[in-house]
């Protein structure tokens, strides 16, 4: 165990490197023994855990849930270049930094959900907290294998995610019921077994609620949705949707989708008052569709090119999905520069200014 000082852990803080045993395990007495000698010195005698941090090695086995307890709220986990397993979920119900160096690696073992309702179990959980960083990571299940869920947030506000790759899960990121909750600048790529009938679905991010969610800059692929963006004042720009049924959804989740927590979680909201901007769809069957009620959306200066159906619809009623999804309303549209850009307006009141607009006369809404 050693100590230095590090400029990220606050004056007088301490970095924390954990000892690993040679099998790979945490000693949780050497970390107790990092608490208590971090406090003996007079010196340090100010320190509390919120300016601690902890460097994880590389090679640690079910180290992450000790490291955060050992750096408590407002602490750091940096974890190092290198691959770091865990076998099950970790919870994270403090506000902690995690961030992975160059390299970092989180392989986690967590199954995927073949079966409605669909029960969530994360690598990462954040739960009943506010102000968690998750950055810098790649994480991934087992090799050979596939997860379930990458980051789960649930009732935790104002979370950042951000600069992550994450492969091979049945769902990349979920919040449900975080506020503020902000999305950036991570590569999603989606387990395919929902294109084998492995398991019912799989998607990049889906915000079932959260008010005020910010979707930004992700690149998505390979989802049944990319991007299922639900409940009231989000924004969703700049991110690449690719390789999906549907690249970008405004929607709401039904009840009996998801089973969180032992809950069943359906949005209080389908999506309303969403900022969609400057985004690009590629190779979807629909780019952007908005369904199921979605209404006061502004839909501006998106891209799609190689969509199967449509680049964007708005719907009507309709039982696409085997059940009434009422139409979308009041919603604004504009192609902006992307005069190419094929519309379908099925919906009620929605206002549609550019691209090329389907003729409803010749293709009937459905």
């Amino acid at each position: 165990m050693t100590f230095e000082p590090h400029p990220n852990a606050g004056k007088g803080g301490l970095m924390r490197t954990v000892g690993v045993r040679t099998t790979g395990l945490v000693s949780r007495t050497i970390l107790a023994a990092a608490v208590a000698l971090a406090f003996a010195f007079p010196a340090q005698a100010s320190l509390r855990s919120r300016r601690a941090a902890v460097l994880l090695p590389a090679g640690s086995v079910d180290a992450l849930a000790d490291a955060i307890a050992v750096v408590g709220p407002g602490g750091t986990v940096l974890l190092q270049s290198g691959t770091h397993f865990e076998s099950g979920t970790v919870e994270i119900s403090a506000p902690v930094t995690l961030v992975g160096k160059r390299g970092a690696v989180l392989e986690s073992v967590t199954t995927p959900a073949g079966a409605y309702p669909l029960l969530v179990e994360a690598a990462l959980h954040v739960r009943g907290t506010t102000n968690v960083t998750i950055k810098g990571l790649e994480l991934r299940p087992a090799a050979g294998s596939d997860g379930n869920c990458a980051v789960l947030v649930e009732d935790s506000d104002d979370v950042l995610v951000a600069d992550n790759t994450i492969r091979s899960y049945q769902f990349g990121v979920l919040n449900q019921g975080g506020d503020g909750v902000e999305i950036t600048g991570n590569r999603i790529r989606v387990s395919t077994r929902w294109q084998t009938g492995e398991v019912p679905e799989a998607h990049g991010i889906v915000n079932i609620n959260g008010l005020g969610t910010r979707i930004t800059d992700n690149q998505v692929s390979d989802g049944l949705f990319g991007i299922w963006a639900c409940d009231r004042d989000g924004r969703a720009s700049g991110n690449t949707v690719s390789t999906s049924f549907i690249g970008l959804i405004l929607c709401k989740v039904p009840s009996e989708a998801f089973l969180i927590s032992g809950q069943d979680r359906p949005s209080a909201s389908s999506g309303a008052g969403w900022q969609v901007h400057g985004n690009f769809a590629s190779e979807n069957d629909w780019g952007y569709l908005v369904i199921d009620g979605a209404n006061n959306n502004t839909l501006t200066n998106n891209a799609a090119s190689g969509s199967g159906t449509y680049d964007m619809e708005l719907t009507g009623d309709t039982f696409r999905f085997g059940f009434l999804t009422p139409g979308s309303f009041d919603n604004t549209v504009d192609a902006g520069a992307h005069k190419n850009l094929v519309i379908k307006d099925c919906g009620n009141n929605n206002t549609v200014t550019g691209g090329v607009q389907v003729d409803i006369t010749v293709d009937p809404c459905f």
